[in-house]
């Protein structure tokens, strides 16, 4: 999926810059999976640590949405009754007659993906089932072994289901590079709708109308 020739690269962030306007689903997540692992990569090879990684990953996938929702996310809502402020993921509020969006976002679920389950599980609470749509965005589930240097998968399938059947029901979980195993899910029982992230711009309009 990495874009390696340098033309190509620049062509791909150009596309970016304009919002991925006419885009489609393959070259919206090969540039996305590219400019996001340059980043994470150099990170690696000097040292930086996970959370700047994360961090930015974050942040990418957040201008993103941004870009298509037009609208700038926030991370609190206030809470009806008490005005108080709740910390939360970015939350996307597109305009009236239309579900906000809740997107956690994690470079793969090993990192406490529990925690978006939560958060949707919190909102629904206070502000009813059917106001934000949960979407969590994961880059990829691989792994490299320190050791011999070999890139491997994990993945724990059960543990999603598990989330999406106790706690609370994300709408979808869109990947960049998502495994078969977590892409099965999405005709499994318990089901979990999980999708490649490219996918999601053709049929944005159709899940903030509720259908």
């Amino acid at each position: 999926m990495y874009i390696s020739k340098d033309a190509e690269f620049e062509y791909g962030l150009r596309v970016f810059l304009r919002g991925f306007n006419q885009a489609g689903p393959e070259e919206i997540v090969r540039t996305t999976y590219s400019i996001a692992f340059s980043v994470l990569a150099a990170h690696d090879i000097t040292e930086v640590g996970r959370k700047a990684s994360a961090t930015f990953f974050e942040i990418l996938i957040g201008h993103i949405a941004a870009r298509r929702l037009g609208r700038a996310p926030r991370k609190k809502v206030v809470i009806p009754e008490s005005g108080a402020f709740l910390p939360t993921d970015y939350v996307f509020d597109p305009g009236k007659g239309k579900r906000k969006i809740h997107l956690p976002i994690k470079t793969s679920t090993r990192e406490r993906a529990v925690q978006a389950w939560v958060h949707q599980l919190v909102l629904e609470r206070i502000f009813g089932a059917d106001e934000y749509l949960g979407v969590l965005v994961v880059a990829t589930e691989t792994k490299r072994n320190a050791k011999t240097d070999e890139v491997i998968e994990i993945c724990v399938p059960g543990q999603l289901q598990m989330f999406q059947s106790r706690v609370a029901k994300m709408t979808r979980v869109d990947y960049l590079d998502p495994p078969q195993a977590y892409l099965d899910l999405a005709r499994a029982h318990p089901r979990v709708d999980v999708r490649r992230f490219g996918e999601a711009w053709s049929e944005i309009e159709e899940l903030l109308s509720g259908h």
